[in-house]
């Protein structure tokens, strides 16, 4: 059976555009998608129609890993509903814009509109992952967890995404070395 992305298309082409503020002189014009980190109302069939072609597009790409990796605040959704519907574990990177006790690994995450930390708890060294996120923009994230991996001797299998903006994706590719899988481009 061939991929269907009709809702995915119609919430991509429908996301409204609003502008969030890192400072006050600093905006970043930013697409609500519902699938995203900032989506809010997700209908049933767009869950349904996404978490199946995640799941195919894994099972195609990346036949061989321990379990998935998604980060906060719009991967680790899919993440989840990916590992159930393929049966895996996963490892959610959790956020948080303060620093905490008792954590094994953080990293700083700055993007064009926010700054905050990722934590890497529960891995160890020679585990096969594969990372699942919502959108990739510039992939500085999915850049910073890649070496973080690599620190950690975590084999970074592959990045799969539902959505890449231009074409900084590919570039992302060659600069982490593994393939990265994207439902849809914008």
């Amino acid at each position: 059976m061939g991929a269907s992305y009709a809702r995915l298309t119609e919430s991509i082409t429908g996301a409204k555009s609003v502008k969030i503020y890192k400072t006050k002189d600093t905006a970043y014009e930013f697409k609500l998608y519902p699938f995203g980190e900032r989506g809010t109302y997700i209908a049933p069939e767009l869950i349904f129609e996404i978490t199946g072609n995640l799941a195919d597009s894994i099972l195609e790409h990346f036949p061989a890993f321990d379990y998935l990796v998604s980060p906060e605040p719009g991967g680790h959704t899919w993440g989840m509903l990916a590992a159930y519907k393929l049966m895996k574990p996963m490892n959610i990177l959790r956020l948080s814009t303060e620093l905490y006790d008792n954590y094994e690994i953080c990293i700083k995450r700055e993007t064009a509109y926010n700054e905050n930390y990722i934590y890497f708890d529960g891995f160890r060294a020679g585990d096969r992952v594969l990372l699942l996120d919502d959108v990739i923009s510039s992939g500085a994230t999915i850049r910073g967890i890649a070496n973080q991996f690599k620190e950690m001797n975590v084999e970074l299998v592959g990045v799969q995404a539902i959505l890449a903006k231009g074409e900084h994706y590919k570039v992302l590719e060659t600069d982490i070395g593994v393939p990265v899988r994207v439902l849809s481009k914008v």
